[in-house]
């Protein structure tokens, strides 16, 4: 029960540093001036911010169990976006005075990673993130403390409904 608390407790300060996210390094203001999106402002420092969600995210699914689909699925695709936004970091080094450089290289990671624009992109990562942490709360990987009634999950076919057969048909819609 204490691991538990010390889980939570960790990733509850976990989400919350990734919203009050202070690591804007010393980079050239953006160029982009507006996200054309209501309410989202353009983030001076998105590379590097994303990073450190990615990273934060990470660490948070290794507690979860190895054999956890939820956390294999999410350390793949988290590692993946990690990947490229390490690479656009690595190239923005020595170019922090050129904003046009660093513009160049965040529309290569919304290409690549199919964003729409980079701040989409660390909402998306924030989410994640507050997800992973509510996953660890719940513990989803356990058991269902009642499991289902029979046939719970068995979906009904559209030929059984409407007196067709539908069981006792084969892959052609013949019958057998």
């Amino acid at each position: 029960m204490f691991a538990t608390r010390l889980v939570r407790f960790t990733a509850g300060r976990a989400v919350r540093a990734s919203n009050a996210s202070t690591s804007v390094a010393t980079l050239a203001p953006r160029l982009k001036a507006s996200t054309n999106v209501t309410g989202v402002d353009v983030h001076p420092s998105p590379l590097s911010a994303l990073a450190e969600t990615y990273t934060k995210t990470l660490s948070l699914l290794s507690s979860l169990p190895e054999s956890s689909v939820y956390r294999q699925s999410t350390a793949a695709l988290t590692q993946h976006h990690l990947d490229v936004v390490q690479r656009a970091l690595d190239a923005q080094r020595g170019h922090e005075n050129d904003a046009q450089k660093i513009e160049d290289l965040i529309r290569e990671t919304e290409e690549q990673l199919e964003w729409p624009y980079v701040e989409d992109g660390l909402r998306q990562a924030k989410t994640e993130l507050g997800l992973v942490a509510n996953m660890l709360e719940w513990k989803a990987w356990e058991p269902l403390e009642h499991p289902p009634p029979p046939n719970q999950w068995h979906y009904f076919s559209m030929a059984e409904e409407a007196g067709e057969g539908g069981e006792d048909q084969n892959v052609d819609g013949g019958k057998q």
